[in-house]
């Protein structure tokens, strides 16, 4: 699964970008965490992100969460179903 983000407005500097997945906010588990690097708030920023082997233990509402510098940025939920 390949995963595309483009980031706008983000202050000068160092960032950490991170997603995590799970069966429920309190179950969540970290898929990516990367740094990047923003010149200015004008500079727009893309992450290619690619994840291998992805998986779905059990059917449900998995949550799914993208965080800049531990700020939520999406938080969004994705079922999966036999």
């Amino acid at each position: 699964m390949v995963w595309f983000l483009t980031l706008t407005d983000v202050a000068p500097g160092q960032h950490k970008m991170k997603i995590s997945m799970g069966l429920g906010p309190t179950e969540m588990q970290p898929l990516i965490e990367r740094p990047f690097e923003s010149l200015s708030p004008l500079h727009r920023i893309n992450l290619i992100n690619e994840i291998r082997n992805l998986g779905f233990p059990r059917p449900g509402d998995y949550s799914l969460l993208i965080e800049v510098d531990d700020e939520p940025l999406l938080a969004t939920s994705l079922t999966v179903s036999q």
